[in-house]
């Protein structure tokens, strides 16, 4: 890559400039072999499969009056250690933590739209569009028979019920304000700084060398087994997994992923407050 190309891959977020996104690619000898992708895969799905399978039901179920509250610190601290992980791979990779280096290796610049070579803010508008009609088609639960299919052959796979985020809505939970603070926590953790962070931001620039062409795909595939912690949902996700990434990659920005990943937590905002003062229980 050219002292040029640098320069202008680590454009600010929101400065326009002409260029083309694969402007923005990391060398080839950059790349990730296959066994560092799934090393960085593994260290961040067997925390939290371990957490929801063994640690919460072993150790928390019996034990607290609402497990699911255990499991949701468990899962948030799943997260925060994903933050960390990502934190310590840029620093093994010697990657300065300056504006220009976190731009250049995480694709943090505005996005680039493929058809007129502008850094554009507003492309952002694309990913939001794009949530909300992935929302509304999610919301038919059209996949579910796909999901069905997986729990009906083992049943031991079926969610818990302490790892349904809608049964912390009881009454055991009215008042508990600090839960609010934790969900912040796992928010930016989540579509932030953890796990959107590790798959669009560590991983998806460096599969290209490893997957070629199908980096894409192969990305929303780590993505959906990733979730061992909602395995009971992972078929429906192999399906449709891929659209982080592609969105990520078409417009060479990390936040392209944020923006369509962070409109889960529109339902969180407005679900917890609801319970915490009671004016929802399940």
């Amino acid at each position: 890559m050219s002292r040029n190309t640098e320069a202008r891959s680590s454009t600010p977020l929101g400065k326009q400039v002409r260029l083309h996104p694969n402007d923005r690619d990391l060398p080839d000898s950059e790349q990730y072999p296959v066994w560092k992708i799934l090393a960085i895969w593994a260290a961040s799905a067997i925390p939290m499969g371990v957490g929801l399978w063994w640690i919460t039901p072993t150790f928390l179920v019996g034990r607290m009056e609402i497990p699911g509250v255990g499991w949701l610190v468990l899962a948030t601290a799943g997260l925060i250690w994903q933050a960390v992980l990502a934190y310590a791979v840029l620093r093994l990779e010697g990657i300065p933590f300056t504006r220009a280096g976190l731009t250049r290796r995480l694709w943090l610049g505005a996005p680039v739209s493929p058809r007129t070579g502008r850094a554009r803010k507003r492309y952002l508008w694309w990913a939001l569009a794009a949530a909300l009609v992935y929302l509304a088609i999610d919301m038919t639960e059209i996949l579910q028979p796909v999901n069905d299919l997986l729990t009906n052959a083992l049943p031991a796979l079926n969610p818990p019920d302490y790892a349904l985020i809608e049964n912390l809505a009881v009454p055991e939970i009215e008042g508990q304000w600090w839960l609010m603070g934790l969900l912040v926590v796992l928010i930016l953790s989540n579509y932030l700084l953890g796990e959107e962070l590790i798959f669009r931001g560590i991983l998806l620039p460096k599969m290209h060398g490893a997957f070629g062409r199908f980096d894409v795909i192969m990305n929303g595939v780590l993505f959906a087994t990733y979730h061992v912690h909602l395995i009971w949902a992972m078929p429906a996700m192999l399906i449709t997994d891929w659209i982080y990434p592609y969105l990520t990659k078409r417009y060479r920005s990390y936040w392209m992923g944020v923006v369509f990943h962070g409109i889960d937590a529109i339902f969180l905002l407005v679900l917890f407050p609801l319970a915490i003062t009671g004016v929802v229980t399940s």
